[in-house]
């Protein structure tokens, strides 16, 4: 045989090793990354029922309560698949090309964004009202002290007046610069 013919198959030889392993590459990593989502599913699925299995346990719901309860974490979880669909949205567009320069583009996708939030906002209010809807008098007074503790208020600096205890007179708090 000839020595062009040997280094020839040696070189095929190599060429199918090479593709050989970045076959097994590719496929290792597309199974890692689905092992991966459905990792990452299966804790957001346990996140949502620990948060469920708190209100149930520490509201007592009865069984009837239950199942009311039940159907209006689905239908919060329905509708926040079209919030998270807008935001995917808004982020796509932000992140495509040319954008950065074209400030009607950006304002409208600043719109999205602060609908998207705001439809967010008003969404998980109703959640909670309709959670408290559901609950008798003594839940109620639960709910609505462990919602009092993890909700965040903000009464900004400049709305806020003092009240002159000695004259009955209010004036604006000085900030300190």
């Amino acid at each position: 045989m000839s020595n062009n013919y040997l280094k020839s198959v040696r070189r095929l030889k190599l060429w199918v090793i090479i593709l050989a392993i970045f076959n097994i590459t590719i496929v290792s990593t597309i199974g890692v990354n689905m092992y991966l989502a459905k990792q990452r599913e299966a804790q957001a699925k346990r996140s949502i029922e620990g948060v469920n299995t708190f209100f149930v346990k520490y509201l007592s719901l009865s069984g009837n309560q239950i199942e009311v309860f039940d159907s209006i974490v689905n239908d919060y979880s329905l509708s926040l698949k079209e919030v998270g669909m807008r935001l995917r949205s808004v982020k796509e567009r932000f992140n495509s090309a040319g954008v950065e320069n074209d400030t009607v583009v950006l304002n409208k996708i600043y719109e999205d964004f602060i609908m998207a939030q705001s439809l967010n906002r008003d969404l998980t209010m109703k959640f909670y009202e309709n959670i408290r809807g559901i609950c008798t008098q003594g839940q109620r007074k639960k709910f609505d002290d462990v919602i009092s503790k993890t909700a965040i208020t903000f009464e900004p600096q400049s709305i806020k007046e003092e009240v002159d205890e000695e004259t009955q007179t209010t004036h604006q708090p000085e900030i300190n610069r």
